[in-house]
């Protein structure tokens, strides 16, 4: 049971990993990039291929991985998400999967179909917590979830770029009439969300390890994790990831993995009834 927990603690730590960069562009842009799961499993090749082929320290695996997850997080936006965000219907939707599939294609051909080993950031020695059991990397990435989610929360309230993407994210034409350069702001929170994905990717490997469709599986998990949390609440995403990724562990232990998946959406369709805007989201006034 207590092992049970300890997973799904894990698997939600990872959703939670990718749901970060939703918010951080949502906030910045209120654009929604569905490729942010695939720059991190971009970043989980990247892991196999320097540091286990080419025997590179972590830190400069993690180094490298956020570097192109950056430029991957820019171009993103140059090509999927400036020419549709703002004009209604949301078309980065379609935009941002078109970019997730080149990624997952240019992968596929580097790379292939196989599945690659993902050395271990810290260690894979196993550790008992509470009479359950997991590994130290798995520890690893429960951490740095949680730590990613309180630096990017404080970012958005005590800092004047936080802010400011705050205000881009409630009313992006006000915000430009106010002198915040919109325009930069999107380009730096793609920059950034491309970044973590990318430095998280060896992280994360060391639990999915290196394989191709690992992509399209997290993005649905961790869309999920976000609207169940709020959109962009990095408490929310955080106490999302605590709901699904246990709900999802003890589905699959005492249910049937094939019952995972139905039992998650069941758990969506309770919030959204009770709480349409998510745990910690903000309901919205319209003019009618």
């Amino acid at each position: 049971m207590v092992t049970a927990l300890l997973t799904g603690l894990v698997l939600g730590a990872i959703y939670v990993l990718v749901g970060v960069g939703y918010n951080v562009v949502i906030i910045a842009s209120g654009a929604f990039n569905f490729a942010q799961a695939a720059v991190v499993m971009l970043g989980t090749f990247l892991a196999f291929e320097l540091g286990n082929l080419r025997a590179y320290p972590v830190l400069v695996v993690i180094l490298i991985g956020a570097v192109i997850g950056a430029v991957v997080g820019v171009i993103t936006e140059f090509v999927a998400i400036r020419p549709v965000v703002g004009k209604g219907l949301h078309g980065e939707l379609v935009t941002t999967v078109g970019v997730s599939t080149v990624l997952t294609g240019v992968v596929l051909v580097v790379w292939g179909a196989d599945v690659r080993p993902v050395n271990p950031v810290v260690s894979s020695h196993v550790i008992t917590i509470l009479g359950g059991r997991m590994t130290v990397d798995a520890l690893v990435v429960v951490v740095v979830a949680v730590g990613l989610c309180l630096a990017l929360w404080g970012w958005t309230r005590f800092t004047l770029g936080g802010l400011a993407a705050l205000a881009v994210s409630e009313d992006r034409v006000a915000a430009r009439l106010r002198g915040i350069n919109v325009n930069r702001l999107s380009i730096l929170a793609m920059a950034a969300a491309g970044a973590i994905g990318g430095a998280v990717g060896p992280i994360v490997g060391t639990q999915t390890l290196a394989v191709a469709t690992v992509g399209a599986v997290i993005t649905l998990k961790a869309f999920l994790v976000l609207i169940v949390g709020g959109m962009g609440s990095f408490p929310g995403l955080l106490l999302g990831g605590l709901i699904i990724g246990p709900i999802e562990a003890l589905t699959v232990r005492y249910v049937g993995s094939e019952y995972a998946t139905f039992v998650l959406f069941v758990v969506l369709l309770l919030v959204l009834l009770v709480k349409p805007e998510g745990l910690f989201g903000q309901k919205l006034a319209r003019t009618v």
